[in-house]
């Protein structure tokens, strides 16, 4: 835990470091050359439509005439999967060893362990026992689905959900051309303002 959180710690401080950097150099360049950006934002601003994106999303997969077709196969497959989980966490673990192994991984007390352990061993019990109840109802009576498939198959369009994407928002940029040297200004304090912690953290 500590190698990972050691890393994790070095990266963030690459990053804002990196950042900090970067936002001196940008603010110089709002401050002094902001003809610069405007000729690097009309090579970056590029218009991405959404549309291609929605008509894929919108495209219609029907898979129930195909499992209705093999529904035995189809039941005896979650059924096997369901009574192998049910065999493998009633009968086959060794509950002591898996705790055991788990408290010298993440180094925690055994009892807290062992508490979650049981939630997880009986929530995979549950499902197990839900999809083998489920497989059976899908060998012997498919057509019992059919009103929740109705129901579950209903054409939820996402063409309302993704028409924001498709709005243009070009304010920060024109704020940003319209008060360089400010914008300039606040960008190298914040980036000293952020470097001078980084710099004291690093010795």
């Amino acid at each position: 835990m500590d190698t990972i959180e050691t890393i994790l710690l070095r990266a963030l401080l690459y990053f804002l470091t990196i950042g900090s950097f970067a936002g001196l150099i940008i603010g110089a360049i709002l401050i002094f050359r902001p003809h610069w950006l405007k000729w690097a934002s009309l090579i970056c601003n590029r218009w991405i439509p959404t549309r291609p994106l929605d008509k894929i999303l919108e495209s219609t997969i029907k898979l129930d005439p195909w499992f209705h077709h093999y529904h035995y196969a189809v039941g005896a497959f979650i059924l096997t999967g369901a009574l192998y989980i049910l065999y493998f966490f009633s009968v086959q673990i060794d509950k002591a060893s898996a705790i055991a192994s788990l408290t010298n991984r993440f180094h925690l007390p055994p009892d807290y362990l062992a508490a979650i352990f049981e939630q997880m061993v009986l929530i995979e019990l549950l499902g197990a026992t839900f999809a083998l109840i489920i497989s059976l109802f899908i060998i012997f009576s498919p057509n019992l689905f059919r009103k929740f498939e109705r129901s579950a198959n209903e054409w939820v369009s996402l063409r309302r959900a993704l028409k924001p994407l498709e709005t243009w928002h070009n304010g920060v940029d024109e704020f940003t051309f319209r008060y360089t040297q400010l914008m300039g200004v606040m960008l190298i304090l914040g980036s000293v303002y952020l470097m001078i912690p980084l710099t004291l953290w690093a010795r």
